[in-house]
């Protein structure tokens, strides 16, 4: 029950921060308070993605390898199909515009998050 708290926690308070930012980007606030507000939440954002890369890292030793194989493949399987659909979709859409680093960088997001978005916050059993 501790781990889901913690993660709810976290994921609510991305999400509100993120809410937040937004609305004071959008109506143009300019003052001190929203000043810091946005600084803060970048911080928790870099802080954020600091302890889930590491959460990950130190978490993958603690899996069994038939689950990490499983992870290997749901990655590689998203990363191929989302790739292909993007290259597909700027082929016919924008075949001028194909840049592979800009179609092959967000799969690869996806498909990482997806696959591994839960290990900073596992415990083994």
């Amino acid at each position: 029950m501790k781990k889901n708290f913690f993660a709810i926690l976290m994921y609510t308070l991305g999400i509100v921060g993120l809410i937040i930012t937004l609305f004071i980007i959008n109506k143009n606030i300019d003052n001190s308070f929203a000043t810091k507000f946005v600084l803060g939440y970048l911080i928790f954002l870099v802080l954020f993605v600091f302890y889930f890369v590491i959460g990950t890292i130190l978490n993958l030793s603690k899996i069994e390898w038939v689950d990490i194989r499983k992870r290997l493949y749901k990655f590689i399987i998203s990363f191929v199909l989302i790739s292909c659909l993007g290259l597909i979709y700027y082929y016919f859409k924008k075949p001028s515009e194909i840049n592979f680093q800009k179609v092959l960088f967000l799969p690869f997001a996806i498909s990482l998050g997806s696959a591994f978005s839960d290990l900073p916050f596992i415990k083994k059993k």
